[in-house]
């Protein structure tokens, strides 16, 4: 019998930072979503705008975000100054934040280990690639699983070609053995591997098979997405927020 990861995710609703408020009250905009890095006590967002939190669900501590750099959900208050904002925090979580590697560079094989991994999001903003990915993870496990974006820096026609690279240690969904699904958010800084204002780039990875009905898990396809990047652009995607508990990557 073939295991069926179902094409299942939850699509937050996401409103651009207005200048008119979405409702009849002084809320500027209600489930803000974005993606930034964490400065002081302050969240400065991939479009450049700085977030104050006034309100918060729950106690926070932004110096507990490993990383520094988050994906939240807010309601935005009050603008206070310029491209500043005050805000009621409704979700944050912690994004996986890691350099490219150059592949002139690997002498570490578990780098470039190709284990199927599926890309259900991809987006260029703050000087990042984003990505929501997903993966099979083995029932019970605790182990993490390693994540990497190599810039192929040997090619000639090719300047900016990216590989991203999936390291199960193992994990490999097999008949007979029970496995669940892990997703979550990664950023890649590249803005100081391009040297144009605006280049083409392209990604490469090893995904599970997408059917009819959601992906194979033993079947895998090799996927090429190329986009063109802009230094001066802040594209803002649209995702949810909430990763699944069970993401462990490093």
């Amino acid at each position: 019998m073939r295991r069926i990861f179902a094409s299942i995710i939850t699509i937050g609703a996401i409103v651009a930072v207005a200048a008119t408020s979405c409702k009849k009250d002084d809320t500027i905009c209600y489930n803000n979503v974005t993606m930034g890095n964490i400065d002081g006590e302050t969240i400065i967002s991939d479009q450049g705008n700085t977030f104050d939190i006034v309100e918060t669900p729950y106690e926070i501590n932004l110096s507990d975000y490993k990383y520094g750099r988050v994906i939240l959900a807010c309601d935005v208050l009050t603008q206070t100054a310029e491209k500043r904002y005050d805000i009621r925090l409704n979700g944050i979580e912690s994004v996986l934040t890691k350099p490219a590697v150059k592949a002139s560079t690997i002498t570490d094989m578990e780098l470039v280990v190709e284990d199927a991994i599926i890309i259900k999001d991809m987006w260029f903003g703050g000087g990042y690639i984003n990505l929501l990915i997903e993966f099979a993870h083995k029932e019970g496990s605790d182990k993490a699983h390693f994540i990497n974006l190599i810039h192929d820096d040997t090619l000639v026609n090719e300047k900016y070609a990216f590989y991203l690279r999936h390291n199960a240690y193992g994990e490999v969904p097999k008949e007979g053995e029970v496995f669940r699904s892990s997703l979550g958010y990664v950023s890649f800084p590249i803005s100081q591997i391009i040297e144009e204002d605006e280049a083409e780039i392209s990604i490469t990875w090893n995904s599970h098979r997408m059917t009819n009905v959601g992906y194979d898990l033993y079947e895998t396809e090799i996927l090429t997405r190329k986009g063109t990047w802009k230094r001066a652009d802040f594209e803002h995607k649209p995702t949810s927020v909430k990763a699944s508990a069970s993401f462990r990557v490093r």
